[in-house]
């Protein structure tokens, strides 16, 4: 029964992941032939670099000490107020990964329900595999790594967003 119980699970897990693959190159194909409305939704408005208003720069007309006092203040403020910097290129390509979460939830589940069956061999008269343990252990490994993977993806896609 256990064995089913895992065979079935990492089979189950397989199926899933090839048919996500399938599903999501299904429409990466979609939009890459013509006629498919992808150019038009890939094209996304980009936000404006933010520069300064011409109503904090200093006139030619004004008189020299006035200027001066102007672009002091002009300034202070810039240095106050500094707009965000552009992400970076490895936080841009960060966001746009979705498929992390996922896979680290899917992996967790696979875990979990290994460990399960795990617990549930030791109590046979039969002993457990050794091999059967690393495959936990690496699967714990796994998912782990993945679900911190999909936190750095959604702090990434948060910092695009601001």
């Amino acid at each position: 029964m256990t064995y089913l119980l895992v065979m079935g699970g990492l089979a189950l897990s397989v199926c899933f992941t090839l048919g996500w693959g399938m599903v999501g190159m299904g429409r990466w194909l979609a939009r890459r032939l013509p006629g498919g409305g992808g150019a038009a939704s890939r094209q996304k408005a980009r936000r404006a670099p933010n520069r300064p208003k011409a109503a904090a720069r200093p006139s030619a007309k004004t008189p020299p000490k006035a200027r001066t006092k102007a672009s002091d203040t002009g300034n202070r403020r810039s240095t106050m107020a500094t707009p965000p910097s552009e992400p970076w290129r490895l936080t841009r390509w960060l966001a746009r990964r979705r498929s992390s979460l996922p896979l680290g939830l899917l992996a967790l589940l696979l875990y979990g329900g290994s460990r399960l069956a795990e617990y549930g061999m030791a109590f046979r008269p039969h002993e457990v595999p050794g091999e059967f343990h690393r495959l936990v252990e690496a699967l714990g490994w796994s998912a782990a790594v993945l679900l911190a993977l999909a936190t750095v993806s959604l702090l990434a896609a948060w910092r695009c967003r601001r």
